[in-house]
């Protein structure tokens, strides 16, 4: 940015890639009005119109919240690319806005580019998070005869989270076991959470092991099968599943999170309550 801001000062025009690079930056680590400010910069540089920036632009303020400016920007765009309608259904499902993002894509398949994989990607995770189970296994089965994408990870991860979030942990199972490849750790992850809420030890004890396999070093499995153990007062087997952590050298991550003040970025544990030598 400061990059950036030495050019403007230069009295150098920037170019459509420099500034949809920087918009990038704005959107994940400077504060919102400044890419507002970048917005103000592109319309009085004659470029709204250019589908780089207005892609840039729509990325900017999804991220930040600001949907429905990005809509704005979408629906004016003279042209859209595929990269066009991937950023707004992206945009409109990391928002919430799963029923319109359902409806971008209905307008993409009548009348734009073909779908690729990032495109049924957006749609399944909108599926995933308004549990649309129905509409998710239609967009799912059709993806590689319909639009000639062949299912990856991250499609067989919404899919399988949508079905178990939905508790339909057999019709999760069936999808994983059809796979062309071994699931990811991730995948299992989702069925390891249904079974312990539907209170499946079996499937719990089986799924934990498999992903104890996958990722040797992470807690997530020896976390939640103790806490299935917990719920039924095994204790014995709290104290086996702690000692095999041990035993492994599991390693517990902590999260963080980033938030940008003004001119600064700041890091915070999860644990953690104030920043700079604050009482934790």
């Amino acid at each position: 940015m400061q990059l950036f801001l030495l050019t403007m000062r230069e009295n150098l025009r920037p170019t459509e890639f420099t500034l949809s690079s920087v918009l990038s930056t704005v959107s994940t680590l400077l504060p919102t009005e400044q890419g507002s400010q970048i917005h103000a910069l592109v319309v009085k540089l004659g470029f709204e119109s250019d589908a780089v920036i207005a892609n840039a632009l729509v990325e900017n303020y999804s991220k930040v919240g600001l949907i429905d400016y990005a809509m704005k920007i979408f629906t004016n765009m003279g042209v859209r690319d595929l990269i066009s309608w991937n950023t707004m259904i992206l945009g409109l499902t990391n928002n919430c806005r799963v029923y319109e993002a359902l409806e971008i894509f209905k307008e993409l398949v009548q009348g734009g580019p073909k779908p690729d994989r990032t495109t049924l990607a957006g749609v399944l995770m909108a599926c995933n998070y308004g549990s649309f189970v129905d509409e998710g296994m239609i967009i799912f089965s059709s993806m590689e005869k319909e639009y000639g994408v062949v299912p990856g990870d991250e499609h067989y991860a919404c899919i399988v989270e949508l079905l178990s979030r939905a508790g339909k942990i057999k019709e999760a199972i069936d999808v994983i076991d059809a796979m062309p490849y071994e699931p990811s750790f991730v995948i299992w992850g989702s069925i390891l959470h249904t079974s312990l809420i539907h209170g499946d030890l079996k499937l719990t004890e089986r799924v934990a092991e498999r992903m104890m396999e996958l990722e040797p070093q992470s807690s997530l499995p020896y976390l939640v099968l103790s806490l299935a153990y917990e719920m039924r007062g095994r204790w014995e087997s709290i104290v086996r599943v702690r000692n095999s952590m041990k035993h492994k050298l599991v390693k517990k991550v902590t999260g963080c999170s980033w938030i940008g003040i003004k001119n600064h970025i700041y890091m915070f544990k999860a644990d953690q309550v104030l920043h700079h030598g604050g009482v934790e």
